[in-house]
């Protein structure tokens, strides 16, 4: 596992994520990659994907998370286009359960289980999908 911090970006998997939702920066990429990470929460490298992609809808929602900066050089072209469309009413929920999922029980919940900053960050990034 290419990880470096416990934010939301600071993985190998988060980065190739961000390129690719570059590549293809629409709300249905970020709604299928929750729902791959919920279909199959034993996959760490899912679980790593639909947490940046909860964290890149925050982004969406005007809320920064500390490791932004990792990934801003491509992420701000995409969220400014993504900005000129609506947010679907329910991708935030979908968002939250995944994360939810993630820290209940998932393989990537196992890989941190008992590191206390991965754990915060999971809290935290649920109390930013519900703001």
């Amino acid at each position: 596992m290419g990880t470096w911090a416990t934010g939301s970006f600071g993985n190998d998997s988060a980065g190739d994520w961000v390129i690719e939702f570059s590549e293809n920066p629409t709300f249905q990429f970020i709604k299928e990659t929750l729902e791959t990470s919920i279909e199959d929460p034993d996959d760490s490298m899912s679980n790593e994907n639909a947490i940046a992609a909860a964290e890149t809808l925050c982004i969406l929602s005007g809320i920064i998370p500390n490791d932004y900066e990792e990934v801003s050089h491509n992420l701000e072209p995409v969220i400014a286009k993504l900005k000129e469309q609506p947010m679907p009413t329910d991708i935030k929920n979908l968002a939250l359960k995944a994360v939810e999922l993630i820290e209940k029980d998932s393989e990537l919940k196992e890989l941190w289980e008992n590191d206390e900053d991965w754990i915060t960050e999971i809290k935290k990034l649920k109390q930013r999908l519900k703001s």
